[in-house]
Formats: structure tokens, sequence, C-alpha cells
């Protein structure tokens, strides 16, 4: 509606305030499922004639990307990292996309700048440095875990005592997406660490992360649901697995607790409000 007061042509003119109207939903549709961008509609209808002040009113502004920080500043002094995949996915047509920040992100090079600031994050570490802190990183959601890895190794190299950690790391080929491959099998053979990971496309049968955090129900009943129990659970990445693996400490509880399915939920309410249950989605 904002562009076609700009078009010079007469054609171009109608042709965009057309798809404004209910007859041509399925043509905007079919442009939105092809991602077409701003920029898109800006070089195919080629009559516009836009005011440079005019643009920031039709070109609203980047929403701001979250990322989590995937580094100890104790174990990095002076350095923050972030693990950013470039996103990518297929728009009809057969057209590939590529995510807007991701991308820049990926080919950004030292010496160039970009507008960021630090936010809260509910992924805190327990003040109790021997507590089993049990993390299940579904893709990038890898990030705080490798922090919270490199701060428990910078208090042990300070001489203190540190707790166990079980990691579950979950996507789909490890070759591909075994972020940190080398530090994480480092910090298991130095002991910091259980990796448990699960790779779904590696073979035949589909294994994913619930799988694993089942194959590990003694060790969260004794550390997470026992009464006494002194452990915490952290989860990060999509959205979509959360339910499963809420599902399998359900079932944990269950079989190993010999909880009813109300007790279970009821403990697992108790665990999210001591803040010993964790998640960060999106």
């Amino acid at each position: 509606k904002k562009l076609f007061p700009y078009a010079q042509d007469i054609q171009e003119k109608v042709a965009i305030a057309e798809l404004t109207l209910d007859r041509k939903t399925d043509d905007f549709q079919d442009r939105q499922a092809r991602a077409a961008t701003f920029a898109d509609y800006l070089t195919e209808f080629k009559s516009l004639r836009i005011p440079v002040d005019k643009y920031v009113d039709l070109v609203p502004t980047i929403k701001q990307r979250v990322y989590s920080i995937c580094s100890s500043s104790d174990y990095r002094p002076g350095k923050c990292q972030l693990l950013v995949v470039r996103e990518d996915w297929q728009a009809k047509g057969g057209e590939t996309k590529y995510g807007l920040c991701s991308s820049f992100l990926t080919f950004i090079r030292p010496g160039t700048f970009c507008v960021a600031h630090s936010t809260h994050s509910v992924m805190q570490m327990p003040e109790d440095k021997t507590a089993h802190i049990f993390m299940a990183g579904l893709g990038t959601g890898l990030a705080p875990f490798r922090a919270y890895i490199e701060q428990r190794k910078f208090q042990k190299t300070q001489g203190q005592k540190v707790g166990p950690m079980t990691l579950f790391f979950g996507g789909r080929y490890s070759k591909a997406e075994y972020y940190y491959r080398d530090e994480f099998e480092q910090f298991e053979a130095e002991g910091l660490v259980k990796c448990r990971n699960a790779w779904s496309r590696d073979q035949k049968e589909k294994v994913y992360v619930q799988h694993k955090i089942l194959e590990e129900a003694d060790s969260i009943w004794n550390e997470l649901g026992r009464e006494g129990s002194t452990g915490y659970f952290f989860l990060c990445g999509s959205k979509q697995p959360e339910k499963d693996v809420f599902a399998a400490l359900l079932q944990i509880f269950e079989t190993k607790g010999g909880m009813t399915k109300e007790q279970a939920l009821k403990k697992m309410e108790d665990l999210q409000s001591a803040g010993r249950y964790v998640t960060e989605v999106y």
C-alpha cells in the first residue's frame, strides 16, 4: 500500500495496488513463499522513485538477533565468542535463501565493527560448583554449555573442586554439526564432562537427545529426582524437542523413582520453581 504512490508507470502502480486486494491474496502469498524481500520489490517495479527520507518509513528496522555467548570470560579473558550457523533454506521455486544476520556474521572479518549489547539470560550456572550439571544442547543450543564447561575448566585449574557434567548434544550429522568437536573430546578426556551425543541421520535408526537422556536414567534420578539431590538440568535450542526431553525426564522419575504421573509432574514443577530445570528455547 505504501509503495504504489511512488510508481511512475501507471501499469506498475496498478499492479502494486492490486497486491493488496483479496483476489490477489494467492499471488501475494506466493511471493512470501518465495521469500521476496523489499529489495526484490524495488527491483521488480523499476519505475519506483522513492525519496531518500521515505525509505526509513517504508523499510522497517532489522529486528535484533539474540545469540548465546559460548565462551567463559574467565577462561578466555577479553573475549566474547558466539556460536552462529549460517541460516539457509529452500524457498518455493527451489532458490536457496540465506539468513540476513547469520550471513553478515559468517563473512565479517577482523577489524569490522557491528553493533551489539549484552542482555539477561536464564542460563546461569549454579552457585554450587560441585553440583552435577546436565545439559541438553540442540543444534546451536550447544553455545551456553561450551561456556559452562570452560568455566568449570577454569575453576578446576584454580584448584577448586568442581562437580560432574553430562552433555546431551543433538544434531543430524556428526561430521557437519559436531561443533567444537576437538574441544569437547579433550574436555571429556580430562574428565570434565561426559558427552552423550545423538545423531539422528548417522545411522538407519533415528536417535534423538531424549533417547540418550533415558540411557542416563540412573544418574539423572540420583542427581536430579531423588530427595536431597542437588543437580541441575539445562536445555537450550529448538523449541520443538523440548516436550520430548520433558517427557523423558517424567518417565525417569516414574520408572526409577516409583512416582505416579502426577507426582512426576509435581517434581518437575518444583525443579522449575527452584531454578534446577531451566530452558531457553527459540
